[in-house]
C-alpha cells in the first residue's frame, strides 16, 4: 500500500463528510471503480477494528448504488426504449 493511499484512508476529512458527499468524491476520483474502492476501504476498516469507519464506508457504498439506480431510470415517467 502506498503512503499516499494510507494517508488518504486515515485522513480526518472522511470524518467531516456525509456519505453522499463521499460518494461524489469517490466517483470523481475513481470513476467506475468507485464501488470497489469503497468496499476495499470498508474491508480495511474492518481489519483495523474500526466499526464506525466500516459503517461509514458501507453507507457510502449505499449512496453509490442509489446514484447508479437513479441514473439508470428513465428521465421521464412512461418513457420507453
Amino acid at each position: 500500500m502506498t503512503i499516499s493511499w494510507k494517508r488518504s484512508r486515515e485522513a480526518r476529512l472522511w470524518h467531516r463528510l456525509v456519505p453522499a458527499q463521499a460518494a461524489r468524491i469517490m466517483v470523481a476520483c475513481h470513476g467506475d471503480g468507485a464501488g470497489a474502492e469503497v468496499l476495499l476501504r470498508a474491508f480495511l476498516a474492518e481489519r483495523d477494528t474500526n466499526p464506525s469507519a466500516v459503517r461509514f464506508w458501507l453507507e457510502v457504498y449505499g449512496a453509490l448504488t442509489a446514484r447508479q439506480a437513479a441514473s439508470a431510470t428513465p428521465a421521464r415517467a412512461g418513457a420507453t426504449e
